[in-house]
């Protein structure tokens, strides 16, 4: 990781539990049990505070109070992401590169989503999928790994997902051994002799084995292996490694299975993937925790170094994890839910899972892989168009749940190890089989502003976009609202800078407030009313601004120019502003330190 490597080692600790960092930063000191108090109560109290003053139209003057001496968190390295596939055809063009750095991206997951639990870096090929005789994806041509790296080392760093479901041959349960490989080529040196142990018929070599091909050149005579012979002396160094994609989709819960997962046998009609496959032990929370502790074992002999993660479902009481609005009443004539899957038997399935999961493997959980995609739809469109309303008060609302859901299970599962598990959202997004109307694709963009300091907040450690050439990117490489979403986070800090304490009077106008590393302060306003403007008083606490400073804008009556948005100058910065702020926009202050 070139561009960061002084910081991809820097000893960092985000527990969601204490909502605090001990990120060593310049500005502040954040590592005393007395901050880690006053964070957490801060925050709780800030999120109830919002949340208890919802309106459904903006006031036409909002109070808003930043303290610049009340720290919030700090921006880690891994945080500003995007969710990568090896099936993308255009995920490596040079172009994306550029892109990536102008939204402030510094770290691409990779190999992807459902692709992972069939994905196979040695060798290049995907095994087939869920007992069939051909895989579900195959992988686009120059996303090897050998080719994703060089790649990734240009934007930043990434987050992998290890393949959890299945064998090289498709005929079983994928091995810890072929993980920790992986960790070998990745983060190893070529004169390391260790062995690591075969397993599957296969011989996985020694660490200096993957390592020495990662600094070759390529042969001649290509044995099938150059794509992995980089000619990168180097280790890459990567810190962070998740143990298989939603794996709780694997059909222990019923239905259709959407996750490969070889620890049970497919049958051979897939119509009875639900009576063989349901509660069935072996793809269990359980059994799924005790092999994580296997594949977190092996890893780390390889480089004790790295944190795994473990993939849990959102911990939400009452909810069922599959909704399909699609059943129209023939009294009322209103579309109501129809859950494809068994209220009774799927009501607390995250809980249930999570529960499972952790108990079994806490002891070698470093962090948690979590995935959330907003999905609330309006009634009035047949509960098939985006509800902005819902949507924008997601990072208050909907975020403090799945978040204090997952605490109540990492307390009553772990105990004290609780308090150094870091929290990820290795997908977050927008849904994207959700309508969204062309008035409100700037909403989207508006969420991922407001989302990525929330999570920054809450001490959460990486954030992956799902996906990057989908809700990112289009085919052809131009941006999308989230996309312009992010480089507004990009202008209000920068990894590695603190958020600090700030509140609204209303719940239609979030505010984050940063104290950046150059002394400067951010301030970042949203306007969640897609109808009505608002005048923000605004008052600064704790610091002297500057005079002059860079005011930047984006929102329906702000576009961007072009791919980026653009600052302009801005006079008359003082402790106390008044702040116009039209309908769905969201705006950042950067104010100098005073000279």
């Amino acid at each position: 990781m070139k561009r960061y490597s002084s910081l991809l080692f820097a000893t960092c600790t985000y527990a969601i539990l204490s909502l605090a960092s001990p990120f060593a930063t310049a500005q502040i000191d954040n590592t005393t049990p007395e901050w880690k108090t006053q964070q957490n109560r801060g925050q709780m109290e800030d999120a109830a505070n919002q949340a208890a003053v919802k309106q459904v139209k903006i006031p036409k003057e909002v109070k808003v109070s930043v303290d610049v001496e009340k720290p919030r968190g700090v921006m880690a390295p891994w945080v500003m992401a995007v969710h990568g596939l090896a099936s993308d055809a255009h995920l490596s063009e040079p172009a994306v590169i550029q892109l990536l750095r102008n939204a402030g991206i510094t770290t691409v997951r990779y190999p992807g989503g459902r692709i992972a639990d069939t994905y196979h870096w040695s060798t290049n090929r995907p095994s087939n999928w869920q007992g069939l005789d051909h895989p579900n994806v195959g992988y686009a041509a120059g996303n090897d790994l050998g080719s994703f790296s060089k790649f990734m080392e240009q934007v930043g760093t990434t987050i992998f997902t290890v393949n959890y479901g299945s064998n090289s041959l498709g005929a079983g349960p994928a091995e810890p051994a072929e993980a920790a490989a992986w960790v070998a080529y990745m983060n190893g040196s070529p004169s390391d002799t260790k062995m690591i142990p075969s397993s599957g018929g296969n011989d996985w070599q020694t660490v200096g084995y993957w390592a020495g091909l990662r600094t070759a050149a390529p042969l001649a005579t290509d044995d099938g292996k150059n794509f992995l012979r980089i000619q990168h002396p180097t280790p890459f160094g990567i810190r962070y490694w998740e143990i298989g994609n939603e794996v709780f989709e694997n059909g222990y819960f019923g239905g259709e299975g959407l996750e490969e997962d070889l620890h049970a046998l497919y049958p051979k009609d897939a119509k009875e993937n639900a009576k063989q496959r349901r509660k069935n032990a072996a793809l269990g929370p359980e059994a799924y925790g005790k092999n994580f502790q296997q594949f977190a074992q092996a890893m780390k002999a390889v480089d004790p170094r790295i944190k795994v993660g473990i993939s849990l479902d959102k911990p939400l009481a009452g909810e069922i994890s599959r909704n399909e609005w699609s059943t129209q009443d023939p009294v009322t004539g209103k579309y109501i839910q129809a859950p494809s899957v068994s209220v009774k038997e799927d009501f607390n399935r995250g809980i249930d899972w999570d529960k499972g999961a952790l108990s079994a493997a806490c002891n070698e959980v470093d962090f948690i892989a979590l995935h959330w995609y907003a999905s609330d739809t309006t009634q009035d469109s047949g509960y098939k168009e985006l509800d902005t309303f819902k949507l924008l008060s997601a990072p208050q609302d909907t975020l403090r749940q799945i978040l204090m859901g997952l605490v109540d299970q990492m307390q009553k599962n772990c105990g004290q190890k609780a308090r150094s598990i870091q929290v990820a959202f290795t997908e977050v997004g927008v849904a994207p089989w959700v309508k969204i109307r062309d008035d409100d694709q700037v909403a989207t963009g508006l969420f991922a502003a407001d989302l990525y300091p929330s999570l920054v907040e809450y001490g959460v450690v990486n954030a992956d976009w799902g996906e990057l050439h989908n809700g990112f990117l289009d085919e052809n490489n131009n941006p999308k609202p989230p996309y312009f979403g992010m480089q507004m986070v990009h202008g209000l800090m920068n990894f590695n800078d603190a958020l600090v304490a700030a509140t609204s009077s209303s719940s239609l106008l979030s505010v984050h407030a940063s104290k950046r590393a150059d002394g400067s302060i951010g301030v970042m306003l949203i306007n969640k009313d897609g109808k009505n403007g608002t005048t923000v008083k605004l008052q600064i606490n704790g610091a002297a601004p500057s005079p002059k400073g860079v005011r930047l804008d984006y929102g329906k009556s702000n576009p961007p120019d072009g791919m980026s948005v653009q600052g302009k100058a801005m006079d008359g910065l003082s402790n106390s502003m008044t702040i116009p702020m039209p309908p769905f926009t969201a705006t950042v202050i950067v104010i100098p330190k005073a000279q």
